[in-house]
């Protein structure tokens, strides 16, 4: 067949054409199939939330309290559990001031946190609410970092989702709060000009955070207010990169609210909380994922039991705990067992299970940190990083405060009564120094009950310290100090538990003996030295102290040398007995506080 060159080239063009045609709809094609795709990828979806439907208390698989006078010189006791304070009427949260005396206060009121069973990072959090009028009111919607991963306020960060204080009555405050860069100990980014609401506190608002790894956005009935981006990657103008929990509550007067005083005759005031509403973005789409971490002492039931789930599947898992263990929470997501939940993104879920004497809750560090809290006094003079790591708590500090109790960790709101506990855990310092342990107050003037001191070696070994509790407390923190330590501190294996069968005073050999060890000066002030006679090179001597009626006091492990001992006790007599090896001794020592014996 004869083809012109005319007729060639016509065909030539028409094929180039006609690929171009396919490549560009191709193109088009997976242009726009990517693009739904990272739209699809944007979508929140609702992860959490309370709707406020059951009448009584607020949802114990929920929500948790603050207890006692906690912050900002504010005049109200926080009470947990008590209607009149927190309660939910008409699908509608209650969070009420009154004037009453209460445990020393002339006010009450409550604070409710999603800590350990609300928690997230990053997300979109929508909550709508009427605030009080009257001045003295300072209620607030905020989140604080639920590990205080980069130490203690404002270091690991505060986001004030709102809060209004009753004499500036046409203001709502959006704040995000930091250490901020250079000498400064506190930062804020934050805005409380006055509002287009008008006379917020006659009317429901919807209050919208939106939180992501670049900036804050704050929302009021859908208008921006405020915003906060991210300056860099420096935790101390963004510690915005941890989980955070939510808190609600009502305060009354304190070093903000209360500036210009109170007014007790609009007393009592009501907080209302239409709902509280948490997204995260969906990342993939469906089928999801769910994943259950291991966990000791129990087993784990999901119904239905499926490879992935199908977007919107109602999800039910059930902890079944062994003999002599209980089921605590499904950590940072709930309190409930069984826990139903409907599955939108792909989920993994801890359960936490503890043995039932057993009175703290991540003793051996499988979940994390949570629910301990790190403290640093000064962040200034104090230069450290913390982690877990195979089980273990693991602090490195490079710059020490010097003092036991400026750096530390500890766990709240632990719930005891009068009587005696055993603390036992497994610990070394690269440079050995004294740990001091104590139960205090988790409330202002947080003073200590009894404290203790430990010598750490630099090997690994356990140990075992008995505490005296004097009183019933139900808010009691657990404090480990570790501000004389410099170098690698670690920890492992805590736990606390009470001792059913208190030591009685026939197992303590009371005799004063001369040989093992001198004490001086005797009498003293509660200050004096304790020096072995022949020192235990190996592992050391135990020393104890008693007071009259045989509790022990004080503990020290590790006595090699000339010890320098005070037990901060009152006048009296009391018992030191020093235990090296097999070999124990025991004096009787003389307390007397003023100048003359």
């Amino acid at each position: 067949m004869f083809i012109t060159n005319n007729l060639i080239l016509s065909l030539t063009v028409k094929i180039t054409i006609n690929n171009i045609e396919k490549i560009v709809k191709t193109a088009f094609i997976l242009f726009v199939l990517f693009f739904a795709g990272s739209t699809f990828a944007q979508k929140y979806v609702q992860v959490w939330g309370d709707e406020f439907n059951t009448p009584g208390l607020p949802d114990s698989t929920k929500w948790n309290y603050e207890i006692g006078k906690v912050r900002n010189s504010e005049l109200q006791y926080y009470t947990s559990k008590r209607l009149e304070n927190a309660r939910v009427e008409d699908s509608v949260l209650i969070l009420e001031a009154r004037k009453e005396q209460y445990k020393g206060a002339n006010y009450t009121s409550a604070s409710i946190i999603s800590k350990g069973i609300g928690d997230w990072e990053y997300g979109k959090i929508e909550i709508r609410a009427k605030v009080p009028a009257g001045k003295g009111t300072w209620p607030a919607l905020w989140m604080l970092p639920t590990y205080n991963e980069y130490g203690g306020w404002p270091l690991s960060g505060e986001i004030d989702i709102m809060e209004y204080i009753g004499v500036e009555p046409q203001s709502l405050w959006y704040t995000a709060h930091f250490k901020g860069n250079g000498n400064s100990n506190h930062k804020s980014s934050g805005s409380g000009a006055v509002n287009t609401i008008q006379n917020p506190f006659n009317q429901y608002i919807t209050f919208t955070l939106i939180w992501t790894p670049e900036k804050l956005e704050w929302y009021a009935n859908g208008i921006k207010y405020h915003e906060y981006k991210k300056p860099a990657d420096d935790y101390r103008v963004w510690p915005f990169n941890k989980k955070f929990y939510l808190i609600l509550n009502l305060a009354y007067g304190g070093s903000w609210g209360g500036m210009n005083g109170v007014n007790d005759a609009l007393l009592p005031h009501r907080f209302l909380i239409d709902y509280v509403r948490v997204y995260q973005l969906q990342k993939t789409e469906g089928p999801f994922s769910l994943t259950i971490s291991p966990t000791n002492g129990g087993q784990i039931e999901v119904t239905p039991q499926m490879n992935t789930y199908p977007e919107n599947t109602k999800v039910t898992v059930t902890a079944l705990p062994d003999s002599g263990y209980v089921f605590q929470a499904w950590k940072n997501h709930s309190g409930a067992n069984p826990f139903s939940f409907i599955i939108r993104k792909n989920t993994v879920l801890t359960p936490l299970l503890k043995k039932k004497s057993e009175l703290i809750s991540n003793g051996t560090f499988e979940a994390g940190f949570q629910p301990w809290q790190f403290y640093v006094n000064n962040a200034e003079i104090t230069s450290y990083t913390a982690k877990t790591e195979d089980g273990r708590f693991i602090t490195n500090i490079t710059k020490s405060p010097g003092t036991n109790w400026k750096l530390g960790f500890q766990e709240l709101g632990i719930s005891l009564k009068k009587g005696k506990y055993k603390l036992t855990f497994d610990a070394f310092a690269t440079q050995p120094n004294t740990l001091l342990l104590t139960l205090a107050k988790n409330y202002p003037n947080w003073s200590s009950f009894v404290s203790k001191y430990v010598s750490i070696t630099t090997k690994n070994r356990s140990y075992e310290v008995v505490f005296t509790m004097p009183t019933n407390d139900n808010n009691t923190r657990l404090f480990f100090g570790i501000g004389k330590f410099t170098g690698t501190f670690s920890i492992d294996n805590i736990s606390f538990s009470q001792i059913n069968e208190p030591a009685t005073n026939s197992s303590i050999d009371w005799q004063n003996s001369s040989r093992g060890f001198t004490v001086f000066p005797n009498p003293n002030k509660g200050v004096f030295f304790v020096k072995p006679l022949e020192a235990n090179t190996e592992n050391g001597s135990e020393l104890k102290i008693y007071n009259s009626i045989g509790e022990i006091i004080y503990e020290q492990n590790h006595i090699q040398q000339k010890n320098k001992i005070d037990i901060h006790s009152p006048s009296g007599i009391y018992f030191v007995r020093l235990i090296s090896g097999k070999k124990s001794s025991a004096k009787k020592i003389i307390v007397a506080k003023k100048e003359h014996f």
